[in-house]
């Protein structure tokens, strides 16, 4: 799915700011679709968040002008709608929650999206890599927690200003010498259409770590997405 979580979010803190306890709101659920949850417990940047993705035999409009209609009603504000690349966003407040849902263009006249509801208000912003090991230098764009069955994950995005191949000999390094074992390292070279990357994958105990490091396209630097996973978390 070619929908992106983090431009669901607008990262609101409000330090010192008290709310009384409210539920999370309920999302109405889009005309003519189907819905699965994507995480029903999950963290961005320390953002408690749920997700839910749908697919809908209505058209974009349709959905947007549903969404606009129905958080128009009983709200201080009126809803925002802006657009977002290829997608259109649909926002509204609920107390200390952003309730967003993010659609675009489907095939044969439908939509597809994502929908999101957020506790934005009265939560500090956080993006420490945790036990991941950074590189020098190296700069974190988001980080995203969730909870599945039997397994917690904490997925790091960072850029870093050495190349892929440095970046690669660096996790090698520091995770075998932390007490980590190599299970997999792929190597693709660059060609005219695409970057050069790495995907490794190290495990420890009940814990797997999955690295894919690529080259930026300027050919200055590279990306990393590291995702650590602890298995037999509960049921």
């Amino acid at each position: 799915m070619s929908l992106k979580l983090p431009g669901l979010l607008i990262a609101l803190s409000l330090a010192g700011r008290t709310w009384a306890a409210l539920p999370w709101p309920e999302l109405p659920l889009p005309p003519k679709a189907a819905e699965q949850w994507i995480a029903q417990s999950m963290r961005v940047d320390g953002v408690p968040t749920r997700v839910m993705q749908f697919q809908s035999r209505a058209s974009r409009e349709e959905i947007v002008a549903f969404y606009k209609s129905y958080w128009s009603g009983g709200y201080a504000h009126a809803p925002s709608v802006r657009a977002l690349g290829a997608a259109t966003v649909v926002g509204q407040m609920h107390g200390p929650y952003l309730m967003t849902v993010k659609v675009e263009d489907a095939d044969h006249g439908q939509s597809r999206g994502l929908l999101s509801v957020a506790q934005v208000m009265g939560i500090k912003v956080d993006r420490s890599a945790g036990e991941i090991p950074l590189l020098p230098g190296a700069h974190v764009l988001s980080v995203v927690e969730s909870d599945d069955p039997g397994a917690h994950s904490r997925a790091v995005s960072a850029v870093n200003p050495q190349p892929a191949s440095s970046a690669a000999r660096f996790y090698q390094a520091s995770l075998v010498n932390a007490g980590w074992s190599e299970l997999q390292s792929n190597e693709v070279a660059r060609t005219a259409a695409s970057p050069a990357k790495t995907f490794l994958v190290f495990a420890q105990g009940a814990r797997e770590m999955q690295l894919s490091i690529v080259d930026s396209r300027t050919g200055r630097g590279s990306s990393v997405l590291a995702n650590l996973v602890t298995k037999d978390t509960g049921p």
